[in-house]
């Protein structure tokens, strides 16, 4: 038997790389054959290779803040990766080709149209980006991780890894437990460098109620741990990165974080309360993300500009286990857990149409 073959285009950012990697393992177990589009500049040039799947670089930047430079040059680029993803297409003649977000798809959306092969969208975000909102218009089938991003869309939540879909229940994990209320701190993979100044300051002011697992960032991460160690924090732990992030939110009690879109996906799916302070951008995307968790009382969101040390004090002196297990569960309601495959489903249906 043949194996399909699925072009994969995402790059930019791990919101929208993970997710897209998540399900090009999930097609290659099921015996697909699978090639990448993304750019040599950002994270998915590091990340792709290392789990056998051919990428294919293109040359393109996107138009958001852009600098007068680039969007002279943008024609050009545009009209370069176009070309460089039709040749790829007719040289490997893909059977369907998905994009998942970032300036990466536009090429090779416009390319796959013209070429008249199947052509898939998936958007993250509960706000579409700028790139989705247009291919949208184009593509054979629409999905989305969020209710009303876009027109016409499916509605099959984000791919989560099965080592986070398999953490057990809020009831089985909460039971028995006992002890300071455990507060996970996860700035994105980057850090965030309000956390890493606040929350220092609140461990030390709630030491007998909580204790902190903190991922800082690399930038921030000996300044950070340095600030606990000062304030004689040493029950907390303090790291640059967490790379097996399921034990951390096993873990948990509580989360307080950035409201990225695959986080809060991932914050539903095992069923964790949580603080979300959006990263402040101008179309509000973290906020917008994390509404419908704080809307049933599975969450809290503060606006960056608003956020202090008494501000999270105040609402951890609220919280004891049964509230924070009541959060949980909550947010346990609102996971999609099958979303892979959904996502397959729609994938084997539109090519079979």
């Amino acid at each position: 038997m043949i194996s399909k073959k699925i072009i994969i285009m995402s790059g930019g950012s791990g919101g929208h790389v993970f997710p897209a990697l998540t399900i090009a393992k999930f097609l290659i177990k099921m015996g697909w054959n699978v090639n990448w589009i993304g750019t040599k500049n950002n994270i998915e040039a590091e990340i792709i290779p290392k789990h056998g799947i051919k990428i294919h670089f293109i040359e393109i930047k996107g138009l958001r803040n852009a600098s007068l430079k680039n969007l002279i040059f943008c024609p050009i680029y545009i009209l370069k990766s176009f070309w460089k993803v039709k040749k790829i297409i007719k040289n490997w003649s893909p059977d369907i080709i998905l994009g998942m977000g970032g300036y990466v798809s536009g090429p090779g959306g416009i390319a796959a149209w013209c070429s008249k092969i199947p052509f898939i969208l998936h958007e993250q975000n509960k706000i579409a980006g700028l790139t989705n909102q247009w291919l949208s218009k184009i593509s054979t089938k629409n999905m989305q991780a969020y209710s009303g991003s876009l027109k016409n869309a499916e509605l099959v939540g984000n791919p989560i890894c099965e080592n986070i879909i398999n953490i057990p229940s809020p009831k089985n994990r909460f039971k028995n437990r006992e002890g300071p209320i455990r507060v996970l701190v996860v700035g994105g993979s980057q850090g965030a460098s309000i956390l890493n100044t606040i929350l220092p300051e609140v461990a030390c002011l709630l030491k007998e109620k909580i204790i902190v697992w903190h991922q800082s960032g690399n930038f921030e991460f000996k300044k950070t741990k340095k600030k606990y160690k000062q304030l004689g924090l040493n029950s907390s732990i303090i790291v640059s990165f967490i790379t097996n992030i399921a034990s951390a939110y096993e873990w948990a009690d509580i989360i307080i974080c950035r409201s990225g879109a695959l986080t809060v996906s991932e914050i539903s799916v095992v069923g964790l309360g949580a603080i979300f302070i959006p990263y402040p951008h101008k179309d509000k995307q973290q906020h917008k993300n994390a509404q419908e968790l704080e809307s049933i009382g599975a969450a809290k969101i503060i606006d960056q500009k608003y956020l202090n040390t008494t501000l999270i004090i105040n609402i951890i002196n609220q919280l004891n286990r049964e509230t924070l297990l009541k959060m949980a569960i909550q947010s346990y309601s609102l996971g999609i857990r099958d979303s892979i495959l959904k996502i397959s489903e729609i994938i084997h249906d539109t090519i079979n149409e």
